[in-house]
């Protein structure tokens, strides 16, 4: 087995130089109370090949900070782990317990964000682009939201689970919009074979959920395989194959994977290693989003000005969909609206939306810029709110400020 090529070796000096200046920025902005999150944003958009790092590049005539495949492995890797870890942490039992109300979150934020911005966007464009960029928007990143949980410590807090849960279904919302969206600009836009699409994924979804929570912590009681630390990884990127094969994004599955395993004998040992790994590599999605945005879209007041109404309706819609429920679920307008700022930042699949996009040429390079500064203002705002309002989801004395009333 040979040695890796020298361009290899670039890649992996780049992503820990990206991962240890983040770290570092993380340390110097803490007190500032800024969130983890933004300090990973700005670091890539400060050594993406837009700024810093492309001019450190042709000083030293070398493609060190690039975003090529090599890199976007890790980021991958790390949106993997960070999905898993915050299945592991929040466990079927407690999506069983927030029940129907989480649904309803889920449904009333996307649906309305979509609704919206579909209304106001096919004032600009077209049909089939204002489509897919309303669903690009309407998502919350399930990334970003396990990320604010974790930083803040909040991982058992009613609440959080609320949100996290609601965030995670958010995903597969916005994904059945999109394969409905697909169907139109496809051409097979009648009614049954529109619905049938919608309920072909749904379906699909639930019966993973269910066969995973089943089988996987059944699997793990074996005494050979119980005593394996990789099997729990294992089962975690061999259900990502089946739901990529399924159609779906694969940070639903890694989602599903930790909320099965955390029902097993080996959760709590593969909760430590996770934490470890995401200690690591957590960061380098954020810090990629940054890398990959163009700063020079930031002169084209075109862009600028529908990027701000793009995130604006992102960010109200969700806010209006959301909170009512969390309000009726929590008896807390406090912790509803801590809930319902959580659920503001956008990212992976809003971005794979617009790359989608992008791809089959309904979207235009501007269009596709609109949606990554649309998404990076809602990250930035959204993050930035939630750890000024997360404090009410905080049990104070005893669970009742956090905890839902029985019903």
């Amino acid at each position: 087995m040979g040695l890796l090529e020298a361009g290899d070796y670039y890649i992996l000096l780049e992503v820990f130089i990206f991962l240890a200046i983040a770290q570092v920025l993380r340390a110097l902005t803490k007190e500032m109370g800024v969130p983890e999150i933004v300090a990973d944003l700005v670091v890539g958009m400060m050594l993406g090949t837009y700024a810093i790092g492309g001019i450190i590049d042709n000083a030293l005539g070398i493609h060190l900070f690039v975003v090529n495949t090599g890199v976007l492995l890790f980021a991958d890797l790390a949106v993997v782990l960070i999905l898993f870890s915050a299945g592991l942490g929040s466990r079927f039992t407690s999506l069983r317990r927030a029940g129907g109300w989480v649904v309803v979150a889920a449904l009333a934020g996307s649906l309305t964000t979509f609704g919206v911005t579909f209304a106001v966007f096919s004032l600009f464009y077209s049909a089939e682009p204002a489509l897919l960029i309303a669903i690009a928007i309407a998502p919350t990143s399930t990334v970003v939201a396990a990320s604010l949980i974790q930083s803040e410590r909040l991982i058992e807090a009613p609440g959080a689970q609320f949100l996290l849960n609601a965030s995670a279904l958010d995903d597969v919302v916005s994904l059945v919009l999109l394969s409905v969206a697909l169907t139109i600009v496809a051409g097979h836009s009648s009614l049954g074979q529109i619905v049938g699409t919608g309920l072909t994924y749904v379906a699909a979804w639930v019966l993973v959920l269910l066969a995973s929570v089943i089988l996987l912590p059944r699997l793990l009681r074996i005494p050979p395989l119980r005593k394996a630390e990789g099997l729990p990884f294992a089962l975690l990127f061999g259900l990502i194959a089946l739901v990529l094969a399924l159609g779906f994004s694969p940070i639903i599955g890694a989602y599903i994977a930790g909320l099965a395993i955390a029902e097993s004998v080996v959760g709590p040992r593969t909760r430590e290693l996770t934490a470890i790994l995401v200690g690591v590599f957590g960061a380098l999605f954020f810090i990629i989003i940054g890398a990959e945005f163009n700063v020079g879209l930031l002169l084209n007041p075109v862009v600028v000005g529908l990027a701000l109404l793009l995130a604006f309706l992102g960010a109200a819609g969700k806010f209006v969909g959301v909170y009512p429920i969390a309000r009726r679920w929590s008896n807390d307008p406090a912790a509803a609206r801590a809930i319902a700022t959580g659920l503001i930042p956008r990212g992976e699949i809003g971005l794979i939306v617009g790359a989608l996009g992008f791809g089959l040429g309904i979207l235009t390079e501007q269009m596709l810029g609109e949606v990554l500064v649309a998404s990076i203002l809602t990250t930035l705002v959204g993050a930035i709110l939630f750890r000024q309002y997360c404090p009410a989801l905080r049990p104070i004395g005893n669970a009742s400020a956090a905890a839902p009333t029985s019903r």
